[in-house]
């Protein structure tokens, strides 16, 4: 998905792909999670019951709104997890929120 927004001269994306392994549903995120494309996750998680994995190791970006978004996923999907990734800003947005407190955070994908 490709979002227009005034006074931004690049497309803010997010894409989302699913794969069912045999111990969860896996959805790799590639691309920013914020305020402007947290409506694609969202749109993703809501008919999922879990457990669910999100590999977070595409996100370029991650903001406070991306943060909630995991936290509210969290809430609602029992076997919720993450995979922060190598990338050290996602791991520092999850820290300084202290997200990564709540959510159960993963090294890999495979448990």
């Amino acid at each position: 998905m490709t979002l227009h927004l005034p006074g931004v001269t690049a497309p803010v994306e997010l894409t989302v792909r699913a794969a069912r392994q045999a111990d969860a549903i896996h959805l790799a995120l590639v691309g920013d999670l914020d305020a402007a494309t947290v409506h694609v996750f969202e749109a993703a998680v809501a008919p999922l019951a879990g457990p669910v994995v999100v590999d977070l190791s595409g996100v370029a970006f991650l903001s406070c709104a991306g943060v909630r978004a995991l936290l509210d996923a969290h809430e609602r999907i029992p076997s919720f997890a993450v995979v922060p990734g190598p990338a050290h800003a996602v791991r520092r947005c999850l820290a300084v929120t202290g997200a990564d407190e709540i959510l159960c955070v993963r090294e890999a994908v495979a448990a």
